[in-house]
């Protein structure tokens, strides 16, 4: 087969396809597929006049012929930051490089799945709730007359009144964790600035990890916000994905305590915002706290867990931000403290 079958292959093979595509020829964009235009929001002849760090920023790392490494990195778009992608880079022949990625996650598509997927819960919930309802007004008719029952009926009918209530409660719960969940979805698909609250951010993430109940029962959570904290402008998705990544971390690490506890914090203070969260982990040990930011770095029991994309994404999703870090760790206390600059009073 001609070199020509095998270009002409390769662009239907990638036209059609829902990731990106891109090939670097001597340091410069040679060829993008309909996916990655859409995702970088530009076009063909404008990416090719464009250094790879001016539309992704970090550039993939550049692959030896025949190997692979995969990233994360941010797209930049010509109206700011866009969004945060993860895929493979490959080695080609002559230094030519390809990427293959996606982003991070289609909130739209979750967004869209999840709403059907209440639609379709919200009938047979009501229903279940309904019924329960009027099985419990009935039994409780039937308690009010006990010199009707026998005693063995009436601790059946007491049992079953239990049971009904019981129901009431977990149906109520699915539909507030469904609610919860959207609510969630929605804000994170905003990809526009728009004033933000740190401590608002900060408990609708907690509020979305306490639906999983080894969380909501097995960490003690306490609370230090700063009052009146002034709203900065920021994209929602980026911040609450970065809380969401630092809390799960805490999480993890207090896996193996008896009593897990998390501290949360909020400040500002001589033109920065902070925010801080704390645990009574294992700690980070010293000789690597100087890699907590590298992609697919675990310690811990988080290596057999996780990707180690945590930390990893919290850094490139504040970049915008020109956030800073600060790690205090030892066992049993860890604390991690993002700042953000702030010019404005910090009195609303």
């Amino acid at each position: 087969m001609s070199l020509p079958d095998y270009h002409t292959r390769f662009l239907l093979a990638t036209s059609v396809g829902r990731d990106a595509v891109v090939v670097i020829t001597e340091g410069k964009l040679s060829y993008i597929n309909p996916a990655g235009e859409n995702l970088m929001s530009r076009e063909l002849g404008e990416l090719r006049q464009m250094p790879p760090g001016e539309y992704i920023d970090p550039p993939p790392p550049k692959i030896e012929q025949g190997g692979e490494g995969a990233f994360i990195s941010r797209i930049k778009t010509a109206k700011g930051p866009g969004p945060l992608v993860e895929g493979l880079a490959f080695g080609l022949e002559d230094g030519t490089q390809m990427w293959v990625f996606r982003e991070n996650l289609s909130l739209a598509e979750l967004g869209s799945l999840t709403a059907g997927l209440l639609h379709n819960l919200a009938g047979p919930l009501s229903v279940i709730r309904s019924s329960a309802e009027m099985a419990t007004n009935k039994l409780e008719e039937v308690l009010r007359r006990p010199h009707d029952l026998s005693p063995d009926v009436e601790n059946w009918a007491s049992s079953l009144n239990r049971g009904s209530q019981r129901i009431i409660a977990q149906v109520d719960q699915i539909t507030s964790n469904t609610r919860d969940l959207m609510a969630k979805i929605e804000g994170d698909a905003r990809q526009h600035r728009q004033a933000l609250d740190l401590n608002e951010l900060l408990q609708a993430e907690v509020a979305f990890l306490k639906n999983d109940l080894e969380i909501k029962h097995g960490v003690e959570v306490s609370w230090d916000l700063a009052p009146d904290l002034p709203r900065f402008n920021g994209i929602y998705s980026d911040f609450s994905q970065a809380l969401h990544n630092i809390l799960i971390n805490a999480v993890e690490a207090t896996q193996e305590q008896k009593e897990r506890r998390l501290g949360l914090a909020t400040r500002c203070e001589q033109g920065w915002l902070t925010v801080s969260i704390s645990d009574n982990g294992v700690g980070i040990s010293p000789d690597i706290r100087n890699r907590i930011f590298e992609p697919f770095f675990s310690h811990g029991k988080q290596a057999t867990n996780s990707l180690g994309l945590g930390l990893h994404s919290v850094r490139q999703l504040l970049i915008p931000y020109d956030a800073r870090y600060h790690l205090d760790s030892r066992p049993g206390q860890t604390v991690f403290t993002v700042k953000l600059p702030f010019q404005a009073p910090c009195q609303p």
